[in-house]
């Protein structure tokens, strides 16, 4: 049975059959690379050509996700070495029957049984980056936050930190703000970016003039960091 099409200027897209798949789809992930899910009763004819209609689309997302890659250093598997702003990730293979992690000092290691399919490491490589982005993100972003907050004049109240797919950061009406634990793997001034954007709502709640008035006086660079931001994924 065909395991992959091999699409010219793309390179090869995997396939992937399932008694579950209910329609043809496309995804990309970092580390996987790209595949179709083919339902039952679809031929390999057909599913080429939805393929190639989506040619593309599929070219683009390879491109943001190979620069994505390249930002963050994330390409999971085994023996890889992932670096967040305070850690190093190792991915390492083990004999034992399941996975697990460890601390040693800044360094966090994964150890991946053999058997263990591809497509389940980059799961279980994000799940221990969160851990680190967790830690990381108490240890460095309240001083972060009350540093940007007193040089710039702001006020706010609560400080959280969650992993959403959603956004980056967000400033509720009582001036709570909430800042994505995957802001960890950002570069410092696209991290200030987003902490000073969330802090400018505390002033103006919605985005208009006034408020990127107020951007520009914080954060004169701001047009280029938001630009810069969009090469980052809040999904991993």
């Amino acid at each position: 049975m065909k395991e992959a099409f091999t699409i010219p200027g793309i390179g090869s897209v995997k396939i992937r059959r399932d008694d579950r798949v209910k329609r043809l789809s496309l995804r990309v992930a970092a580390g996987r690379g790209a595949w179709i899910n083919i339902p039952r009763g679809v031929s390999d004819r057909e599913a080429e050509k939805f393929l190639l209609s989506k040619r593309e689309w599929l070219a683009g997302h390879l491109t943001k996700l190979k620069a994505r890659e390249a930002m963050t250093g994330i390409v999971p598997g085994v023996n890889a070495e992932i670096k967040s702003k305070f850690h190093t990730l190792k991915v390492l293979a083990t004999a034992s029957d399941k996975p697990y992690y460890q601390w040693e000092g800044n360094e966090a290691r994964l150890y991946i049984p053999g058997k263990i399919a591809r497509e389940r490491v980059a799961p279980l490589v994000d799940r221990v980056l969160v851990e680190i982005y967790r830690h990381e993100s108490r240890a460095y972003l309240p001083g972060r936050t009350r540093e940007l907050a007193r040089r710039h004049g702001f006020a706010y109240n609560r400080l959280a930190f969650r992993d959403n797919s959603s956004n980056w950061g967000s400033c509720s009406g009582e001036n709570n703000i909430s800042l994505n634990v995957r802001l960890m793997k950002l570069p410092d001034e696209i991290i200030d970016y987003v902490i000073l954007h969330e802090l400018c709502h505390t002033i103006e709640k919605n985005h208009s003039a006034r408020f990127w008035a107020l951007m520009l006086g914080v954060c004169p660079g701001y047009v280029k960091l938001r630009g810069q931001l969009k090469a980052y994924s809040t999904r991993g």
